[in-house]
């Protein structure tokens, strides 16, 4: 079974130190694993429902979004015979960057035990109904 450890802030040279940002929002600075026997990389998820005639859903709704998209990772995670607690890393797209604080509550409801190291991007979708999309890497 992969061993993880997380690296905390404490680990910037001592010049930095009065610049350092306060640890929240269930953020990660860095992830080191060891023992890893099998390594898992799930493609961007994004967090559209669609009706059987295509329709989203979703649209609009930041919170049912980023919970469409984690539970779908949760989904390949399972089917690679890993969890998300085998998380080690993942990186968040937001149409809306601002709306961080939000998405970091639900994600931190996911990752309850041995959050991931992450990089939250903002940026614009293909769709214009999508307002996240997430990948991430596990390993067991």
């Amino acid at each position: 079974m992969a061993k993880r450890e997380q690296i905390n802030w404490g680990i910037f040279p001592e010049e930095h130190k009065d610049k350092l940002m306060e640890q929240h929002l269930y953020y990660v600075p860095g992830v080191v694993v060891s023992n890893v026997t099998k390594q898992i990389f799930v493609s961007g998820q994004n967090g559209l429902s669609r009706d059987s005639q295509g329709r989203v859903l979703n649209e609009g709704d930041l919170e049912d979004q980023t919970r469409v998209a984690l539970e779908k990772i949760k989904t390949i995670l399972a089917n690679a015979g890993a969890t998300l607690n085998d998380v080690v890393q993942v990186t968040v797209f937001l149409r809306d960057a601002s709306a961080r604080d939000k998405h970091a509550e639900i994600r931190a409801e996911y990752f309850k035990e041995n959050p991931p190291a992450s990089t939250l991007v903002g940026t614009d979708f293909i769709f214009k109904e999508m307002l996240v999309e997430i990948n991430a890497i596990a390993v067991i």
